[in-house]
């Protein structure tokens, strides 16, 4: 990530994307503005965003701004967003502004507004003046989910609605533990405990043990149907992954794009012969990201789970990768794993050109409990 630009004077000028054509043309820019921006996350890359638009792009009316210097045409910032309509006997009636990516079973994490550094400030106050003065009368609430809790837009989007006299709620949605990676393979076995060392040397010692990579010792494509195969394996009926068209459509395009791109980290761990657990996560920025695993039950009681993830951070350190993020979610793996967290968050405010928006927010005052604070998770089922 390059330094933050000099504060020269900037006059951004905004339009709006709403169209596959014009949204095509952000591709050259976008890898650059993503690098120089605190919201560089690989759900957040053009492979990742544009295949989502291309698979589940069809789920609202796009709403992407696009910030520009109007001196030079340098792009500044970018507000991924769209309109769609909520969930719930009071939701469905609230049009909400939401950010791409973010209504779908794709999960991604970490959405946000993508703001050059050093110029966050003007360029999301041209942002927030055109989505409440321009679209002001096309939605009732913002919805933003899955944020970074210390995300530069959080807190320029609260000073822009408290100067329309409205309230933006920010609730704790989870926490996202992670593990800073040290330098060396051997490093990372002596932070281990000694069980953890004995059963890893004991899984290699016992069975003959390859790693195979997608993308140079098979195929995405055949990585990814063992992935699916392992996943139905270990959770059966419960599964909730690769279960709809789109879902598979999305992570079979995905998958071969971020290959393309250097960011695919896919491995099956195979022993005696058999593929017993992989696991299917991206390397982008500079880091790792957890995203999906399986391993076959009978090889539970060996830990292939545990194995294939040890394989995984081996093969991070190896490339030089400095983090592996866990993502968002409560699985106590986590949290053995992780050496610390950050916090993810939900944001909501109601349009104050908005009837609907107004009502919806003397509502949800009304269904809080005694005692409730600003900044703990509710309302969901309304949103």
């Amino acid at each position: 990530m390059s330094p933050p630009p000099s504060s020269k004077p900037l006059q951004p000028r905004v339009s709006c994307v709403r169209d596959p054509e014009e949204w095509a043309k952000l591709a050259a820019e976008w890898p650059e503005l993503a690098a120089n921006s605190a919201a560089d996350a690989v759900f957040l890359s053009w492979p990742w965003l544009d295949t989502w638009m291309s698979v589940y792009g069809d789920g609202g009316r796009w709403l992407v701004l696009v910030a520009r210097d109007a001196a030079d045409g340098k792009l500044l910032g970018v507000a991924p967003m769209m309109l769609d309509r909520g969930a719930g006997q009071v939701g469905r009636w609230m049009r909400r502004v939401i950010l791409v990516g973010q209504k779908a079973d794709t999960a991604s994490e970490y959405l946000d507004w993508v703001l050059r550094l050093g110029h966050e400030e003007e360029v999301a106050a041209v942002f927030c003046e055109y989505l409440l003065r321009e679209e002001g009368r096309s939605w009732d609430l913002l919805r933003f989910e899955t944020m970074r809790a210390d995300s530069p837009t959080l807190p320029l989007l609260e000073k822009a609605f408290a100067a329309k006299g409205r309230t933006l709620t920010v609730s704790h949605a989870t926490t996202a533990p992670y593990l800073t990676l040290p330098a060396s393979w051997d490093a990372f076995l002596a932070s281990r405990s000694g069980t953890f060392r004995t059963r890893w040397n004991k899984f290699h010692r016992e069975h003959r043990v390859v790693m195979k990579q997608a993308g140079a010792d098979l195929s995405v494509a055949d990585g990814m149907q063992f992935l699916r195969d392992l996943n139905e394996k270990r959770w059966g009926d419960r599964r909730q992954s690769f279960l709809s068209d789109r879902y598979r459509r999305f992570h079979d395009q995905v998958s071969a794009r971020m290959l393309a791109a250097g960011h695919l980290a896919m491995l099956f761990l195979e022993a005696d012969g058999q593929v017993v657990s992989g696991r299917y996560d991206f390397a982008y920025a500079g880091k790792a990201w957890c995203f999906q695993g399986g391993w076959l039950p009978e090889w539970e009681k060996e830990r292939a789970g545990k194995m294939m993830l040890t394989a995984m951070m081996r093969w991070c350190i190896e490339h030089g990768l400095g983090e592996y993020d866990f993502l968002g979610g409560e699985a106590s793996y986590k949290k053995e794993w992780g050496n610390a967290e950050r916090s993810i968050v939900d944001l909501q405010a109601a349009n104050p050109r908005s009837v609907r928006g107004r009502l919806f927010e003397t509502l949800k005052r009304l269904r809080r409990p005694p005692g409730h604070k600003t900044g703990t998770a509710d309302h969901r089922e309304l949103s």
